[in-house]
């Protein structure tokens, strides 16, 4: 009986998708349309930092944090812009930190030192 119930099942299954999958000829679909094509400019995808790239502009970013920290009562819209990318530049550097010389992880850990400062408080 499961053996026969099935194959009906497939059967009517089979009949549906032929029945649906057919396309109806219609005055409608013979009525061609025009589709306007946009073309647009793929924008460029962000250039491939080595580590070494990566670590020089992640310490310029460190050192001008700093900066912004310790004249915020001049321009407090600077600090609050690059305090916006903090979380995003310490993740981007964590990534890339597995690929960092001896040399280089230290002069990463003095720059998250300075961003660390900042963010409790401190003066860098």
């Amino acid at each position: 009986m499961k053996k026969i119930s099935m194959v009906l099942f497939v059967a009517v299954l089979m009949v549906s998708f032929a029945a649906c999958g057919g396309e109806k000829k219609t005055e409608e679909a013979t009525v061609t349309e025009t589709v306007v094509v946009e073309e647009t400019t793929p924008e460029p995808a962000p250039a491939v930092l080595t580590p070494a790239e990566a670590l020089k502009e992640f310490q310029a970013f460190a050192k001008e944090y700093g900066e912004a920290f310790n004249n915020l009562t001049k321009d407090p819209q600077k600090f609050s812009k690059l305090a916006s990318q903090v979380q995003g530049k310490v993740a981007d550097m964590e990534r890339l930190k597995v690929d960092l010389a001896a040399k280089e992880l230290k002069d990463y850990e003095r720059a998250l030192k300075i961003i660390t400062d900042v963010n409790s408080g401190g003066k860098k």
